[in-house]
């Protein structure tokens, strides 16, 4: 039985068994060691094992598992689950210490402790979540979300919405506003070289605008991608041995890290391969050379997927699991660094 056949039969001890056993070993069977301790963690977790779950979360976290909130934020959310109240406050005061800046990890909190019913603990994790995001200008998209789950929180409390609540409609309507006018300003400025975005010259763009050129990148859904391997050499020859989830979760760290670079990568352009031969040869382009415009294309015709996903929202790759829970977990990390 296979770890992915373990884990569906919900055979934990079988699963875990298996990866002890592969830990010391150089051929792992195509598995990414710390995404499956992760996954046997959540596992556990809805099974009400909470320590269990806490084990192979430490255990994914020393193989190298990384992401947006610290994966010790799963970990904390295991002992708020468990009762451990105490402990799970403990962890996220540390991570807030580590990085105030990251608002996955206001996010995370702020859910946890919406759904075992501290609302004045979510309300008061969620309002610094939306603070810091409106400072921000809200990158992520995520003041919604935040917003969503704080309001929850109030109506559980019996109160009434209060100032900060107050100021997300107002917050929201600018930022859309402002969001659509760059968008409809600036697309016809940008183009896609290797998957990274050019701003033609325009000496009128101010600073900010230059920042706000949005982009999308090429990606092909499963199906697609192993037909594309299939096709074109200079794919197979960097992707040939990677599974699809793997290439997604690369793609996922890689728009992350191309957005602490300051290019503000928002979508994802599916590529299906069947419709890209035929827009190839409609504009005389090479297929291992046309994806970034071919992305650039979809974006302008609006047949992208918006990235993030909320947390919670289900994955932009289509794996059925929650994008925290998916390629939400990846690192940022340049595309072709490997994440072994």
């Amino acid at each position: 039985m296979s770890f992915e056949e373990a884990l569906k039969d919900g055979d934990l001890e079988g699963a875990r068994s298996i990866l002890d056993g592969l830990v010391d070993d150089p051929d792992t069977g195509n598995l990414w060691l710390p995404e499956c301790f992760s996954d046997l963690a959540q596992s556990f977790d809805r099974c009400g094992r909470h320590d269990d779950a806490i084990a192979s979360q430490e255990k994914a976290i020393e193989l190298g598992w990384g992401g947006r909130p610290d994966p010790r934020s799963d970990i904390a959310e295991f002992h708020l689950r468990a009762g451990r109240a105490d402990e799970a406050a403990t962890i996220w005061a540390e991570l807030k210490d580590r990085d105030p800046y990251d608002v996955w990890l206001y996010n995370a909190a702020g859910l946890s402790y919406n759904e075992v019913g501290h609302h004045q603990l979510a309300i008061d994790w969620l309002g610094e979540g939306i603070e810091l995001a409106m400072r921000t200008d809200d990158p992520e998209g995520i003041i919604n979300q935040l917003s969503d789950v704080r309001r929850q929180s109030l109506n559980a409390l019996g109160r009434d919405l209060d100032e900060l609540e107050q100021r997300v409609g107002p917050f929201m309507e600018n930022w859309r506003s402002e969001e659509q006018q760059r968008r409809r300003r600036l697309a016809p400025l940008t183009e896609c070289a290797n998957s990274v975005p050019v701003l033609r010259e325009k000496p009128d763009l101010d600073e900010r605008e230059r920042e706000d050129v949005v982009v999308s990148l090429a990606w092909f859904p499963a199906g697609e991608y192993e037909e594309a391997i299939r096709r074109w050499p200079s794919l197979a020859e960097d992707w040939a041995d990677v599974p699809h989830a793997d290439y997604c979760r690369r793609l996922d760290g890689n728009i992350k890290w191309m957005r602490s670079h300051g290019i503000p990568i928002r979508a994802i352009a599916p590529i299906p391969v069947a419709d890209y031969v035929r827009w190839c040869d409609e504009h005389d382009e090479d297929p291992e050379e046309a994806r970034p415009a071919y992305a650039a294309e979809r974006m302008t015709d609006g047949e992208v997927i918006q990235w993030p996903p909320g947390r919670n929202q289900p994955c932009w790759c289509g794996s059925g699991r929650k994008y925290k829970k998916c390629c939400g977990s990846a690192p940022a990390r340049a595309m072709h660094d490997s994440p072994r």
